[in-house]
């Protein structure tokens, strides 16, 4: 697999895409936690109602349990304060709710953000440098087949322009495969596909 062109400069810009695409990944990791630790402070406000309510209701309950004890009105004297201790729980119990919902929106909030953005680098990513590594791949496939030299070549001649200063009568001289002017072809081809020249590799 070839993964970098072996032109400098173009190398050097991909090699900086790719450390911004990692940069980028992280910076995504970092917000999407910090934006899910924002909203799960929210939870706390749900647990301190928990908290109070819990101990508001055990309160009341104590008391109406204690004024039950009170000769003929008890029940009577209790009762109110029963039904407010029910309150009370139900107060606590909104607020273990709170805080599991806070806690479920932090979660699912800061983690789609992390994972819209990822995968939004990583499409940017895969249509600049998966279409180099495959094309690059795909030529250093070809290159090292029997009939390399020639179909390079031959895709230089038709799908480059730049075949044209080689000179004229570059088409006749592939016609009469010329060694030269094959090799000059296939080298057009492989730089043009960031691949190192045959003269460059010996």
């Amino acid at each position: 697999m070839v993964v970098y062109d072996t032109r400098p400069t173009r190398r050097a810009r991909q090699v900086l895409g790719d450390v911004l695409v990692v940069v980028g990944c992280v910076l995504a990791v970092l917000v999407g936690r910090d934006v899910a630790g924002s909203i799960a402070r929210l939870a706390s406000i749900g647990t301190r109602v928990q908290d109070e309510g819990s101990a508001f209701q055990q309160q009341l309950a104590a008391t109406a349990r204690a004024l039950a004890g009170i000769p003929l009105a008890g029940d009577a004297v209790s009762a109110p304060l029963r039904r407010a201790s029910e309150h009370a729980g139900a107060i606590a119990d909104a607020g273990a709710q709170q805080h599991d919902t806070a806690v479920h929106v932090a979660q699912l909030v800061g983690g789609g953000l992390t994972v819209v953005v990822v995968a939004l680098l990583v499409l940017v990513w895969l249509r600049t440098r998966g279409r180099f590594v495959r094309t690059a791949t795909a030529t250093s496939r070809v290159d090292r087949s029997p009939d390399g030299e020639e179909l390079l070549a031959l895709r230089a001649l038709v799908g480059r322009d730049t075949a044209t200063a080689l000179g004229p009568g570059v088409v006749d001289r592939w016609r009469d495969r010329d060694p030269a002017t094959v090799s000059a072809l296939a080298d057009l081809e492989r730089r043009s596909c960031g691949l190192p020249a045959r003269a460059a590799r010996r």
